[in-house]
């Protein structure tokens, strides 16, 4: 009798425990959660998104592509405006030069200014015995040093109007045009160390005919040999001048100390002599300009009469 009242107790307490509290719990937690959160989650927040990003995503991808496709014309019509511009200035700068021989430049110079790059090439061809003669020095204060040439003065008419002694007037030609001298052979063309310009706008032979590539630049060539012969000459000649103009004074120094006595004062009498001589020019000169002055005073004026 003592054993039987045991094993019912076991059977009692251990089975219902294990239903009562293990399958319920499985259905009531873990069955609503998966449904009440997961669920509307999906469904309030991933397609909103999807629907809300896509379509303004569009819209700035077709304005963005008008925009862009606005500026592109915008740019393409700027370039073609500045090339036409372009083509237009090279068309009017063009430089087209033949000379003529009219002799019309030739004939507006009083003197043709010479550069040391044009006696280095006479001396070397033989043409320096034809310019001597008429080769002179121009000095201009404080120091500018130039060289010209000029044709002597003549009395009366001159069948030569033109300042240039190399210019045949008759014949409208230069005597010496294989070698002319640089200023005359790049003439109306100039180079100023940067750009090009016209030195005569009228120049006859403008537009006369048609110039190739290779004669426009021989005559680009010589405009910039013109310029560096002009900057040398420039730099040298008043250097060259000084040179020279000190040796002759210290010459005449020493010619001055090796004079005798008597020489010294026949020297000094002609110095004087000199002296008043001028001093009389200038009072007769300035006389007759006070004379003029006060006849010209006295005379009645038209608005008197």
């Amino acid at each position: 009798m003592s054993n039987n009242p045991e094993e019912p107790e076991e059977e009692l307490q251990e089975e219902p425990e294990e239903e009562l509290q293990e399958e319920p719990e499985e259905e009531l937690q873990e069955e609503p959660e998966e449904e009440s959160q997961e669920e509307p989650q999906e469904e309030l927040q991933e397609e909103p998104q999807e629907e809300s990003q896509e379509e303004p995503q569009e819209e700035s991808q077709e304005e963005s592509q008008e925009e862009s496709q606005e500026e592109s014309q915008e740019e393409s019509q700027e370039e073609s405006q500045e090339e036409s511009e372009v083509e237009t200035k090279k068309e009017k700068k063009k430089y087209v030069h033949n000379c003529t021989k009219c002799g019309s430049c030739c004939e507006k110079w009083q003197e043709i200014p010479i550069y040391i790059e044009d006696m280095q090439r006479w001396l070397i061809d033989g043409s320096i015995q034809y310019i001597l003669p008429f080769l002179q020095v121009r000095i201009s204060p404080p120091a500018y040093v130039r060289l010209v040439l000029q044709k002597p003065s003549v009395e009366g008419e001159d069948p030569n109007p033109s300042g240039c002694p190399l210019y045949d007037f008759e014949n409208k030609i230069c005597n010496l045009y294989s070698s002319m001298p640089l200023h005359c052979a790049s003439y109306p063309l100039a180079f100023n160390g940067e750009n090009f310009y016209l030195v005569d706008s009228e120049s006859p032979g403008l537009g006369n005919e048609t110039m190739t590539a290779e004669s426009l630049e021989s005559a680009r060539n010589v405009a910039k040999e013109h310029f560096s012969a002009l900057s040398s000459s420039s730099a040298l000649l008043p250097v060259l001048y000084n040179i020279i103009l000190m040796n002759i004074m210290q010459q005449s120094q020493e010619a001055m100390k090796a004079l005798s006595d008597e020489d010294k004062e026949q020297l000094e009498k002609l110095l004087s002599k000199s002296n008043e001589d001028t001093e009389e020019i200038t009072e007769e000169i300035t006389e007759e300009i006070t004379e003029e002055i006060t006849e010209d005073d006295a005379a009645p004026s038209s608005d008197e009469e």
